[in-house]
């Protein structure tokens, strides 16, 4: 597929540094940026440009993540990294999108006040978000599919202030590309006050009439070699195309350049004395002698009139055969008008999905799935093929509109090299290192070692466990109740200041408390950490229903995770109103879900085992917002962690640890 591009650049000012740059990351992947810099709060625009495209580049081209997607994602996070040298956290953020085609899907964010759009059709849709003013310079990735003839305008501030839609349709509502470009230069010249620089890609169109002006080379300077820039002169507009003329190959053009015969040479030519054949002329001047026909006679004719008759017969056949194939039976027209309402759900679809309307974009999906299975239900074998197609476009879709992607987890230990009988159920991390527990005992694993277990009671069974990072030391609740301490390879039982300890089905730690979830008795059991033992149980809860939980995490506040999918929060014993929104199309529920959250972490993350993914929620004072879900595709997951910087996920089956990147 194709992809001309043009840039330009309009009312240039002395303060504003504009670039656009391109690069070819592999076959079918295109990586395009356009970004204003001010010189006043950047002091080498130039160079922080450069260093900025270079991160996001280098690291898409060394990445070992097979997903496009992710990859972009992750060279994002590291040029956000990065771009702290350059960028403080309460200046003003340069204007800057960047678009990466994979083939016909593609990725975009941006920055700033930039912004993008997509001319499909007779339409002009805004397919950029804004972000809110945060730290980070790219916040949001917007994904869908693009079709050949679409066209896809990136600019760094709003261009539909100066220009109407019916007007940025109409200029490539045209065949030439290269003109539809300078029309829109020209317009802008004369509406827009301010300076603006665009960059126009076409989506498999013909760039007739002169070659792009920008990506000569990496950067785009403001000379006339590079970029187009006006200082306050109107824009020429191009020639119309010429006729059709006669063309040859010039063996010294270069590159298989074609160049067009001058017309007073033919004319010229046309005074020469004629040959003795009549000649016609054809388009472009191209001169054919004209060899006169004559009818055989004899036998000849007669083999010739019997061929002609059965190629004669031999085409009516072919017109009847195409007549009976291309008839439809009442059903048949039904299910075809389904199929073709289908698919044009599944457009608007993702015409919705790149302007970021996710919810409008669902009920499309749900559309184009009703029409589908009204064919697939009939049980028709015509259109078997197209059924499964838009079944498969449908689900990839739906992908998108919840933001989900499906992941391969790489393999860290194998722990059943150890125990061939393990049956892990718990997994911690601890200061780099990952312990994981059977009812029975712990292991501790160093990279893709995995140490002797150390038994950790003989009669009890761990229910389960959590860590206290200041002290070094790991916590197992057993179904004794009571709690065992690990430490270095030391186990200590641990006693209460009461008779007995409570029971309960998950515990957390925070500073020198532990919490003990006891659905069965409605409570939370705080315990504190004396020298030599436990406290007295205290009850946390006062109020909250928690007799559903079956696992919490803790930031300072509490949060109870329930067997229906629910969430509830406690602060200081009090209930807060929270609870989940925006949650995917696909519930999530059971008594195997996990519930993991730190002081340190933005969002709250949930593991569900029937479904095969992670969660991703971000952690607000009423609601956990859903943001995203990675599916990984395993199954029999037992339980999982985060990382400290919320990026990499390990996962725990029966007897094997693997992760992958959120």
């Amino acid at each position: 597929m194709s992809f001309p591009v043009h840039n330009f650049e309009v009312h240039h000012n002395e303060k504003i540094s504009s670039f656009a740059f391109h690069e070819t990351i592999q076959e079918g992947q295109e990586l395009y940026f356009l970004g204003s810099f001010d010189s006043k709060i950047i002091s080498d625009p130039t160079q922080a440009a450069e260093e900025l495209f270079g991160w996001i580049v280098d690291h898409i081209k060394t990445s070992k993540i097979s997903n496009p997607y992710d990859r972009f994602e992750e060279a994002l996070k590291v040029a956000n990294l990065n771009a702290k040298k350059w960028f403080s956290d309460d200046s003003k953020k340069p204007d800057m999108v960047i678009a990466y085609f994979d083939f016909n899907q593609l990725h975009l964010t941006q920055a700033g006040q930039a912004e993008s759009y997509l001319v499909r059709d007779n339409s002009v849709s805004q397919i950029s978000e804004a972000s809110e003013q945060e730290e980070d310079l790219f916040l949001n990735i917007l994904s869908g599919e693009v079709s050949v003839n679409d066209t896809i305008l990136l600019s760094s501030s709003r261009l539909l202030r100066f220009v109407t839609t019916n007007q940025v349709v109409g200029f490539f509502g045209k065949e030439n590309f290269n003109q539809s470009c300078h029309q829109l230069q020209e317009e802008l010249e004369q509406q827009s006050p301010e300076p603006i620089s665009v960059t126009c890609i076409g989506v498999g169109k013909k760039d007739k009439g002169g070659g792009s002006s920008g990506f000569l080379a990496r950067i785009v300077a403001k000379g006339e070699a590079m970029v187009s820039t006006k200082k306050g002169a109107k824009a020429k507009a191009p020639d119309p195309e010429p006729e059709a003329e006669e063309i040859t190959e010039d063996p010294l053009a270069g590159h298989g350049g074609v160049v067009e015969k001058d017309s007073s040479t033919e004319e010229k030519e046309d005074d020469k004395p004629k040959a003795a054949a009549p000649v016609a002329k054809k388009s472009g001047g191209l001169k054919v002698p004209k060899v006169p026909f004559e009818i055989p006679k004899g036998a000849q004719a007669k083999k010739i009139l019997i061929i002609a008759g059965a190629v004669l017969a031999i085409f009516l056949l072919f017109i009847v055969f195409k007549a009976i194939s291309g008839f439809q039976s009442p059903q048949e027209k039904e299910h075809s008008i389904s199929l073709q309402i289908a698919r044009e759900a599944l457009h608007q679809a993702d015409s919705l999905l790149l302007q970021g309307e996710r919810k409008q974009a669902q009920e499309f999906l749900e559309k184009a799935l009703k029409e589908t299975q009204k064919v697939a239900q009939s049980k028709t074998k015509t259109f078997r093929s197209d059924v499964g197609i838009i079944l498969s476009q449908i689900e990839e879709k739906q992908l998108q509109v919840e933001n989900a992607r499906k992941v391969t987890p790489n393999l860290v230990t194998d722990l059943s090299l150890k125990n061939d009988n393990l049956e892990a159920n718990g997994l911690l991390s601890l200061r780099g290192n990952l312990y994981v527990n059977d009812s029975k005992s712990v292991y501790k694993t160093v990279s893709n070692i995995v140490e002797k277990g150390v038994p950790l009671s003989e009669k009890e069974t761990i229910i389960a466990q959590s860590g206290r990072e200041d002290q070094n030391t790991l916590l197992y609740l057993s179904d004794a109740p009571r709690i065992i301490e690990y430490k270095e390879g030391v186990i200590s039982p641990m006693s209460t200041s009461d008779e007995s300890w409570k029971s309960g089905v998950d515990i957390r730690t925070y500073g020198r408390y532990a919490y003990v979830l006891d659905p069965a008795e409605n409570q939370i059991w705080k315990y504190e950490r004396r020298r030599a033992n436990y406290s007295a149980a205290a009850a946390y809860n006062t109020g909250a229903d928690l007799s559903r939980g079956v696992s919490i995490a803790i930031d300072g506040a509490i949060y109870i995770l329930t067997d229906d999918g629910n969430i509830k929060k406690l602060f200081r014993g009090q209930p807060v109103d929270y609870d989940f929104r925006e949650i995917p199309s696909t519930p999530f529920e059971g008594k195997q879900l996990k519930l993991f959250t730190s002081a340190e972490l933005d969002f709250i993350y949930v593991l569900d085992p029937e479904n095969q993914r992670v969660l991703v929620f971000v952690k607000g004072d009423r609601y956990a917002t859903y943001k995203k879900q990675v599916m990984y595709g395993i199954e029999d997951a037992r339980d999982f962690v985060v990382d400290e910087s919320g990026q990499k996920v390990f996962l725990l089956t029966k007897d094997k640890i693997y992760t992958f990147a959120l």
